[in-house]
């Protein structure tokens, strides 16, 4: 790492203290225009609020590109504090950003926010937001199809995967018992490979065998799987908790040591601190 003599960090300390000061004034400045936009606009234009979306989320950019991010989050997360917005540790830098402009309104904030990730993550410039919102429809639809893809898009596509590692071992490996059923005759429709048979637990891993099922569907076969690749998810997920806590951890460590917009606008402000 390189070292500066006393005079050329006092140099850098006051650009970075010049860079957070012209992002809070620019910062209020959006404050005072969302306000006016809250109490003069009664209709809530969307180009209106897209513009003040478009010009947080540029302040946020170039807060990253000055190198200030980390001071202006955390001088931003003490001005709100004074207002009397509590801000959490773990509040992503960019959702402060959006509720020092917004103020106190944590559910808007969140929606805004949300909006703005969906566009991190698409690699949006600033001055294509308000297509980008347009685009999708309105901020609501950007919200949905950002919490869409971080929370159930993953899970959807894990299940879809692990479905297939289901199937290829369901094919190939040895039964545990042949049993015969008395007057069991299962119709195997829609081209499906399984037939379904009722048992009632008895506990202890014992299940008394019933009835076949007497027709066998798609839709049934896929429900069963989906079911089936559930379980080889979490059995995976407890066998593998302490890999991932290291890759998490490993993952935060490398955000932190080369910040980007992407990576600081998902860094918690108690990351940031720490970089």
């Amino acid at each position: 790492m390189a070292k500066f003599s006393k005079a050329q960090s006092a140099a850098m300390a006051i650009a970075t203290n010049a860079n957070v000061k012209a992002v809070i004034e620019e910062a209020n400045k959006l404050s005072v225009q969302r306000e006016k936009f809250e109490n003069e606009e009664l209709a809530r234009s969307n180009k209106a609020l897209y513009a003040i979306l478009e010009k947080v989320y540029g302040l946020f950019n170039k807060a990253v590109k000055d190198g200030c991010i980390k001071e202006t989050a955390k001088e931003m997360r003490s001005m709100l504090k004074e207002r009397g917005v509590k801000v959490q540790s773990n509040t992503p830098a960019l959702t402060c950003f959006v509720r020092f402009v917004f103020n106190s309104d944590r559910k808007r904030a969140y929606n805004y926010a949300s909006t703005l990730m969906a566009a991190v993550d698409a690699d949006i410039k600033p001055e294509n937001l308000a297509a980008f919102i347009e685009g999708s429809n309105g901020v609501e639809e950007c919200k949905k199809a950002y919490k869409m893809k971080d929370e159930t898009k993953q899970r959807v596509e894990a299940v879809a995967a692990a479905s297939v590692d289901v199937m290829d071992i369901l094919k190939t490996m040895p039964s545990a018992a042949n049993i015969t059923l008395p007057n069991a005759s299962v119709d195997l429709s829609d081209g499906v490979d399984f037939a379904f048979i009722v048992a009632r637990s008895v506990g202890n891993g014992k299940f008394e065998l019933l009835r076949a099922v007497p027709k066998s569907t798609k839709a049934m076969q896929t429900a069963a799987v989906k079911e089936l690749a559930k379980n080889l998810i979490e059995v995976a997920a407890k066998a593998q908790t302490e890999t991932k806590e290291q890759k998490v951890k490993a993952t935060t460590e490398k955000a932190v040591k080369s910040i980007s917009a992407k990576s600081a606008a998902k860094m918690t402000l108690k990351e940031l601190e720490a970089a």
